[in-house]
């Protein structure tokens, strides 16, 4: 765990999140490569109080109890301007600046309820990778193909952290920036806030109340957003290292040697049972498929993978991506319901903006946007190719040097592989990089209604 304390993204809060570095105590027993990119979404939990192993133990009643009260009065100011909306009291461009920052407070709520309710599931996940990570006994190939994985998701987490919280720091510090500006450069009275609550008191009416508001304001949003955050960076690295195990099976199963004799009493079927099921949730250990006597069977090479070892990986893998998706599918769903919402109202409001920080803080909230959409269909993609991919290396095997048996085994996994695991939308709809495809043609068209929308309402 040497590589904790100079982790870029951690450093400023080494010494602060206790919750954090519990959590990272956990993972000590396993590759330090395959703890890594844990960090940020453990880090970014944490800063709410979200702990995927300390679920029963919580850290400092009291902060939990202020993180319940701004979030449920921030969002409730957000509730009341809506209603303000409704009744006329505030106008389209309000709207329009208000709906995307209540949809991703909406989505940080809603994301936080998710992992808490899965905590469990959550763990087994990280728990079972964990156990099946490897660091040895690999080949060039494999250890290749593992390293371009890992440094991938180590700069995609990279980038994506720092251009969401410099977004995020951005929009929320500049309404303050061009307030001391107004006041103390141009003489203007004016105080602006980064979002627009409806309070029951003057929050203008000193500077003093003017800050503590802003305060409550940002520290609530801030916490929503890190939980926002912290969820989609757990998923993303929980896809991306089955996506890795996957592509090491790839090659395992590639050159798995032929059984070129086998026990008769021992039906082929028993060494396909794992890939005839689709899981449903099924507990794999508790079914050994593999108890037969194997040793009469003859290999071309002895150090080469063994089919019924290539079998097991497959079928946990398996139910680890089923329980991926048990996990985040719904969550997934409202994702992608709400990004071209919030990609659309971000948008028009970088076009109708009244000033320059307004244009680019709402275009910093665009690209944001799109961001976690991008990650999500790039690394389900992944997933479903990876997965998919086993049945061509079942396919270029050596099966036709192998028995009967052997070829049936082949066959059963072809067939079993043409169902890849996926990230799905409620479980219908695989999520894959032609769904960010659709999300972002859908945002552009939703822009072009707007603009037509607003000239034909200045028209009358």
């Amino acid at each position: 765990m040497r590589w904790l304390k100079s982790h870029p993204v951690i450093t400023s809060t080494f010494t602060g999140h206790l919750t954090f570095y519990h959590t990272m105590e956990h993972l000590k027993d396993f590759a330090s490569e395959f703890s890594k990119p844990f960090a940020i979404c453990f880090d970014l939990l944490a800063k709410s109080n979200i702990s995927i192993y300390n679920e029963n133990k919580i850290r400092g009643k009291l902060r939990v109890f202020a993180l319940v009260v701004f979030y449920v009065t921030f969002y409730f100011s957000l509730v009341v301007s809506f209603k303000k909306v409704l009744t006329g009291e505030l106008g389209f461009y309000e709207l329009a600046n208000l709906l995307p920052i209540f949809i991703v407070a909406t989505q940080g709520a809603m994301k936080g309820t998710v992992i808490v309710s899965n905590l469990s599931k959550a763990k087994i996940i990280i728990d079972d990778l964990g156990s099946m990570w490897r660091t040895t006994g690999l080949t060039k190939t494999q250890l290749m193909k593992k390293g371009v994985m890992l440094k991938r998701l180590n700069l995609c987490n990279a980038v994506f952290y720092w251009m969401n919280i410099i977004g995020t720091w951005q929009y929320i510090l500049v309404p303050l920036f061009e307030t001391l500006f107004r006041n103390f450069v141009l003489g203007q009275d004016k105080l602006l806030f980064p979002f627009i609550c409806s309070l029951p008191y003057d929050a203008k009416r000193n500077w003093m109340v003017y800050l503590g508001t802003y305060f409550w304001e940002s520290y609530s949003m801030l916490h929503l957003i890190y939980m926002y955050l912290g969820v989609e960076f757990l998923m993303i690295t929980l896809c991306s290292h089955l996506a890795t195990e996957f592509e090491l099976l790839r090659e395992e199963m590639l050159h798995a040697k032929p059984i070129l004799e086998h026990t008769e009493n021992t039906s082929y079927k028993d060494y396909i049972g794992a890939t005839l099921s689709c899981s449903n949730n099924e507990d794999v250990d508790a079914i050994d498929y593999f108890e037969e006597d194997i040793t009469n069977e003859i290999r071309a090479d002895e150090h080469g993978p063994r089919i019924q070892e290539v079998i097991k990986r497959h079928q946990k893998l398996i139910m680890l991506s089923e329980l991926l998706d048990d996990i985040f599918n719904r969550m997934i769903f409202f994702n992608l319901l709400f990004a071209t919402i919030t990609i659309c109202f971000f948008g028009f409001v970088a076009k109708i903006a009244r000033d320059p920080p307004e244009m680019a803080n709402n275009f910093v909230g665009v690209v944001a946007s799109m961001i976690p959409i991008f990650n999500l269909c790039y690394y389900a993609e992944l997933l479903s190719g990876a997965s998919a991919g086993v049945a061509d290396s079942a396919y270029h095997n050596l099966w036709y040097e192998g028995d009967t048996r052997y070829q049936k085994i082949i066959i059963f996994i072809i067939v079993r592989s043409q169902q890849p695991c996926c990230l799905t939308s409620m479980r219908y709809a695989q999520v894959t990089l032609n769904t960010f495809t659709t999300v972002r043609i859908l945002s552009i068209k939703n822009v072009c209604h707007e603009k037509d929308l607003i000239s034909e309402f200045k028209k009358t």
